[in-house]
């Protein structure tokens, strides 16, 4: 028996339901529109969701989900009192606090879940989710999905206070000028920009909590960080705290080319020069990088440089991974 928390909650219940293995039976409350991305549920796999009207409407349960899973021949069941979480395959079961969201994913919230191969806690697991079928449990179909939609709120409001801090999961910190003098996007760049931005979950569109910026990126750029990565950008005269989501190349043959997708934390509301970050560093007996490499840096990895550079925007260093 193993003790999970914060991220590891979702990563672990990813490496239980990857592609290969035997099928997975789960119990989840809510899921979220990247749900499928992260729980790779496939055909011959069961999920019991808590599909209520409350819980769509108010944004907690997204029916894209849910149909994506169903495309793929996933059974999904909806039992309108779910607030379990447990995950089964295999030998092993995982029960604890995460639903199936991005938020759980990265640690934006505090998760924890315990992660066990004891034979009889698997199978009474298991035995607790064809409970909840035989019980309360209506199978889903497109037509739940069609009348969903119509309940599902076109803009999520951010599932937390806003006073809460920001930022308290372990993350990666980079520190670099960022192109202030490159070319601006041409119609395909901004064409793949805006697919990325549609596809964000709602908490991260426009006018919610995180605020989308896309950047064009060297073609080496691609890779290079990874999700939950936080940048600070030094542009032409303000820097900017943004976390990278995804890159993504667009067009093709010569005129190739990679946009990162990078995300504003809209509670972060703080002006920031490139000067403030100067002189934080510099009182910890650091400096900025090189501007001669536009699209360069460093990663901070000593907790002084880490700790007074996130000062600037009233953040506590959580840690680094």
């Amino acid at each position: 028996m193993e003790l999970l928390t914060g991220p590891a909650v979702l990563a672990a219940v990813a490496d239980l339901v990857k592609p290969g293995r035997r099928r997975a039976r789960v119990a989840v409350a809510y899921v979220g529109r990247e749900a499928p991305s992260i729980l790779t549920l496939q055909d011959g796999d069961v999920i019991v969701i808590n599909g209520s009207d409350n819980a769509v409407a108010s944004g907690a349960t997204d029916p894209r989900a849910v149909e994506q899973w169903l495309k793929a021949g996933v059974r999904v069941v909806n039992h309108p009192w779910l607030h379990a979480k447990v995950y089964v395959a295999g030998r092993t079961a995982i029960i604890g606090s995460a639903n199936v969201s991005e938020r759980a994913r990265t640690g934006r919230i505090v998760e924890a879940a315990i992660r066990t191969t004891d034979s009889e806690t698997v199978a009474k697991s298991r035995e607790f989710i064809d409970d909840l079928i035989r019980s309360d449990g209506r199978d889903i179909d497109p037509d739940w999905v069609k009348a969903a939609k119509q309940l599902f709120p076109k803009r999520v409001a951010p599932p937390w206070e806003p006073t809460r801090p920001p930022l308290t999961a372990p993350f990666r910190l980079w520190l670099g000028w960022w192109n202030a003098d490159w070319r601006p996007m041409t119609q395909a760049e901004n064409g793949t920009y805006e697919a990325a931005v549609s596809e964000l979950p709602p908490t991260y569109r426009v006018r919610a909590r995180y605020e989308p910026d896309g950047r064009i990126e060297g073609l080496d750029a691609e890779g290079f960080f990874q999700r939950g990565d936080m940048v600070v950008m030094l542009q032409a005269r303000n820097a900017q705290l943004v976390e990278f989501w995804e890159s993504r190349p667009a067009g093709q043959a010569r005129k190739k080319s990679v946009i990162g997708v990078y995300l504003r934390d809209t509670r972060l509301r703080r002006s920031v020069t490139n000067a403030d970050v100067r002189r934080a560093l510099e009182a910890v007996g650091s400096e900025l990088p090189e501007e001669e490499e536009p699209h360069f840096g460093r990663w901070l990895d000593e907790p002084a440089e880490r700790q007074a550079v996130l000062e600037l925007w009233g953040i506590e260093d959580p840690g680094t991974l």
